[in-house]
């Protein structure tokens, strides 16, 4: 089991949890913003792809929130972990090795687990910006969380919510020398 905790995310300086799946060896992600503005399908999406096992309508990797079945996000049945606002998140889990035995075939690859805060008090904000060394591709974050008691303490109420945008670079080809010679990455 690997966890990554609240804490890990914010030394890394990992604004959610999509984020944070790209950075662990055992996710070969196939499917991030970056790489499927071009595509018809998953546009703007951050799914898990725990041994890289995941075929492209489908999925083997189950992601579970607070322990429960999320509902899928994507025409493959999958979990855009976009969805999930990081400052609600407690910890993630992520298991690779024989999962399916207890969750069945949608876990072949494994299960991520995203543990949220239920005893979050008060109010947490976020915010950041990013741009590059060039003065373009702006990065804009905001990030809001907040919970309480109700009845006494007899219930909790938890929200949050995220806001993300990143900016593209306008003449890509003039902009980049890399970008002119058409030099990019394609997943075999």
């Amino acid at each position: 089991v690997t966890t990554i905790g609240v804490s890990d995310l914010q030394n890394l300086g990992i604004v959610n949890v999509a984020d944070a799946m790209t950075q662990i060896p055992q996710n070969i992600s196939q499917f991030t913003p970056a790489n499927t503005g071009g595509s018809a399908f998953f546009i703007g999406s951050t799914l898990a792809n725990l041994r890289g096992l995941n075929p492209f309508f489908g999925t083997r990797t189950l992601t579970l929130v607070d322990s429960r079945r999320f509902i899928p996000t994507t025409q493959g049945d999958s979990v855009d972990l976009n969805f999930i606002p990081s400052n609600l998140i407690e910890r993630t889990e992520i298991v690779t090795g024989g999962a399916s035995a207890a969750y069945g075939s949608g876990a072949i690859a494994g299960v991520v687990n995203i543990l949220l805060n239920h005893n979050l008090q008060g109010l947490k904000v976020d915010a950041d910006y990013g741009t590059s060394e060039h003065g373009d591709g702006d990065n804009y974050h905001f990030g809001f969380a907040g919970g309480s008691d109700l009845f006494q303490g007899r219930g909790h109420f938890i929200l949050g919510g995220e806001y993300q945008k990143n900016d593209v670079i306008q003449n890509c080809a003039a902009a980049r020398a890399w970008c002119g010679k058409n030099i990019g990455t394609i997943s075999n």
